[in-house]
């Protein structure tokens, strides 16, 4: 799924808001001597980064790798539910850094995910999900794939809208 993700930068620092599945998150920052490398979690409306050293780089690099293993865990599990609904198989899941695309599916039957797609609500990450794993069948854009995607997700065109329009990766670069 190619989307235009426009660019705008994002403050790594206390008070910074950052979504996870939907919610809004406060970035708060604990400094602990003990921790060699920093570590993240999600605690009420925060998210919290425990760490020794406090440089903007720092934390950047804590958020970003706290989203990546948030999003293999979700994402594998919700490609599995669907996966079954289908009675597709697949070869991997993977979790990708990239620009310009929500996710993809190769000839391999290898399912590839923006890690940034963990940060929309439940039901967009389902209909990207779900998209995907439609291409196993259709390779392609064809009726028959939005027939087949529907059958799964009556309301994709809504949550395909909510993507185009609000380009929630724009910030998150």
């Amino acid at each position: 799924m190619n989307r235009k993700m426009r660019t705008r930068s994002v403050a790594y620092e206390a008070g910074a808001s950052f979504p996870y599945l939907g919610k809004e998150y406060t970035l708060e920052i604990r400094r602990y001597r003990s921790y060699a490398r920093p570590g993240v979690m999600a605690e009420g409306n925060k998210l919290v980064v425990l760490t020794a050293r406090t440089e903007t780089s720092v934390i950047e690099e804590a958020v970003k790798n706290w989203y990546e293993n948030r999003a293999k865990q979700v994402l594998t599990d919700r490609v599995e539910q669907y996966r079954r609904q289908l009675g597709e198989t697949i070869g991997a899941v993977r979790i990708k850094n990239v620009k310009s695309r929500w996710g993809s599916c190769s000839s391999k039957r290898n399912l590839n995910f923006n890690w940034r797609l963990v940060m929309a609500p439940p039901e967009i990450l389902d209909y990207v999900v779900v998209h995907e794993l439609c291409h196993l069948q259709q390779m392609n854009h064809s009726a028959a794939f939005w027939s087949l995607v529907e059958g799964i997700l009556p309301d994709y065109k809504q949550r395909r809208d909510w993507l185009k329009t609000c380009g929630l990766i724009e910030r998150y670069q």
